[in-house]
């Protein structure tokens, strides 16, 4: 693990050693001045599926016993994050967001059709838990809500007033969350294989790293992944649309898959997305609506990748002689 940039090779359950951190953090920062921020991504559940919760024995002879077990060590540590916030006293005024990044390994848990590594629902839609004491929430709501999402609206409950210098595809969705709406105001986009993903084999790269400044050898350490969108920024045209592509606006959905092929589901009614309805003749002026919508958000998705949408201010070439 990185602190402050150097590497440091820690022995234990990877999300318990996180949480271990984060609460030192929260506790040295607790009593200051200024707002208390921190973000804690789990290790688990990823392979290898090793690390073990508190406790009896589970899912012991069961399949995928190991991927089990380490959610319900997340579980524990999540709790333990809870009960550490009241213990400082800070839970009251403190907003916990609880959520998964992608859906689950197992299609028969994973609450929809597919699994992770899709963009049907099996691979999109998670669990997200909001807690807040000293604010009234709704309680639940099936409005659809995304990760990009919580950028705008962590601000927006915070009081903080912002400018973004470049196009968000979140949108502040603290009035879903209190219960004063329960529509968003823009549908949600998912593009899954615009290009190859690329293989992060962190404990390699920061064990190399870290023997690095044990030696006293010159860094930075540059392995390629490292330099991804560093040195070369490969451009697309804007009318690209390989891969699998989804425009979410609930409760309907439209899929486009592999640059033709089009679907269309009402989540409400057909949660695993089974039956298509984009050929029924009573849904073709929304489907045609649709269409249209997620081409131009596609478009937008690849402006931002061809660099578009950031202005960067460039120094001036320096002067021949001076």
């Amino acid at each position: 693990m990185s602190h402050n940039g150097k590497i440091k090779q820690r022995k234990g359950k990877g999300s318990v050693i996180l949480m271990d951190e984060a609460i030192a953090f929260m506790k040295k920062h607790k009593n200051n001045d200024r707002p208390l921020f921190t973000v804690i991504w789990f290790p688990s559940p990823h392979d290898p599926h090793k690390e073990t919760p508190q406790g009896a024995a589970l899912y012991d002879g069961k399949k995928h016993a190991g991927y089990y077990r380490e959610i319900t060590l997340l579980d524990q540590q999540v709790g333990r994050l809870r009960s550490e916030l009241k213990k400082m006293g800070i839970a009251g005024n403190t907003i916990l967001w609880y959520c998964s990044d992608n859906g689950g390994l197992v299609e028969e848990t994973s609450g929809g059709r597919a699994r992770k590594g899709s963009i049907y629902e099996g691979g999109l839609r998670v669990p997200s838990i909001i807690e807040w004491p000293a604010r009234k929430l709704k309680g639940r709501t099936a409005a659809a809500v995304s990760t990009s999402d919580m950028y705008p609206t962590l601000m927006a409950m915070a009081g903080v007033k912002f400018k973004p210098a470049h196009r968000l595809d979140g949108i502040d969705v603290s009035g879903i969350i209190a219960g004063r709406t329960d529509k968003r105001s823009k549908p949600i986009g998912f593009w899954h294989g615009l290009q190859r993903g690329q293989s992060t084999w962190s404990d390699r790269i920061l064990k190399a790293v870290m023997e690095k400044q044990q030696a006293g050898a010159p860094l930075p350490h540059d392995p390629p992944r490292m330099r991804k969108d560093v040195d070369e920024f490969p451009q697309f045209p804007e009318d690209v649309a390989s891969g699998h592509t989804a425009w979410n606006d609930w409760p309907w959905k439209l899929h486009l898959r592999n640059s033709k092929v089009y679907e269309l589901y009402n989540l409400k009614d057909d949660p695993m997305e089974a039956a298509d309805l984009s050929v029924r003749p009573e849904h073709q002026q929304r489907f045609e609506r649709m269409k249209k919508e997620l081409d131009g958000w596609m478009r937008s998705v690849v402006r931002s990748l061809n660099g578009k949408d950031y202005a960067f201010t460039q120094k001036p070439e320096q002067e021949k002689g001076s």
